[in-house]
């Protein structure tokens, strides 16, 4: 959303922003995430999903028990894109702008009420995308645009190889299964995840997991990346073969 897939900032006090792109395998859990963090934390969560810069949905939730769901444009036109959690109705403005208020207020925040009022109604169009409203509308509950705090490790490491072009062919023939039985398909076992794509895809978590620290050291993930070439030394010949 913020343009950086791994996008991370220091807001002071505690709170961070983070820009997050999922994976084709990965299914969007906005309104329960939102939930569940919210009381894994014991703090307010907000979170905005952008779609291709046209709309958003807001997902909003305090321990306090604010809750707000909405969509930008706020209206109850289809907007055209595929929401997995379901396109959220138009809420009342002022019920919207007063549940936004309070989420700051819970949040220690003090909100300015003439912007988070511009962004519900549609009239904040400083900028036209999306991304740009729902930065106004964090501005707008009191948080600074932030530090951005850098990435320990580098997902696209020239040491890494070419581990990412590998773990996209298994990232879409893991979201195929996924998604058959949402369209009814019924697919061989031709379809299934091979052992080289339970590799990659592995190898994948680590690095991810490990951008930010907490996750294994750049020499640990070259290392384990000269095992996983270890064991599909020619990848494109075991992608045909389906090993």
């Amino acid at each position: 959303m913020w343009g950086n897939s791994v996008g991370l900032y220091d807001l002071g006090d505690g709170w961070q922003r983070v820009g997050v792109h999922p994976f084709n395998r990965e299914r969007l859990r906005l309104a329960a995430g939102v939930q569940e963090l919210a009381a894994a934390t014991a703090a307010p969560v907000l979170a905005g999903w952008v779609s291709e810069s046209a709309c958003a949905h807001l997902e909003a939730r305090t321990p306090a028990g604010v809750v707000v769901s909405m969509h930008l444009p706020n209206t109850d036109e289809r907007c055209g894109y595929v929401h997995l959690d379901g396109q959220p109705g138009r809420v009342e403005p002022r019920h919207a702008v007063e549940a936004f208020e309070a989420w700051a207020h819970e949040a220690g925040r003090t909100p300015a009420t003439d912007t988070i009022s511009a962004v519900v109604h549609g009239a904040w169009n400083e900028r036209p995308c999306r991304e740009n409203a729902v930065l106004a509308l964090f501005a707008a509950l009191g948080f600074p645009p932030g530090q951005e705090i850098l990435p320990v490790i580098d997902p696209h490491d020239p040491a890494f190889g070419d581990y990412d072009l590998w773990t996209n062919f298994a990232d879409n023939r893991a979201a195929t299964l996924i998604r058959a039985p949402e369209k009814g398909w019924v697919l061989g076992p031709e379809y299934d995840l091979t052992p080289m794509d339970r590799d990659y895809l592995r190898f994948e978590d680590l690095v991810r997991g490990s951008v930010y620290g907490g996750g294994l050291s750049r020499d640990e993930l070259i290392a384990e990346y000269e095992q996983l070439t270890g064991r599909w030394p020619d990848p494109q010949s075991s992608l045909h073969r389906g090993n």
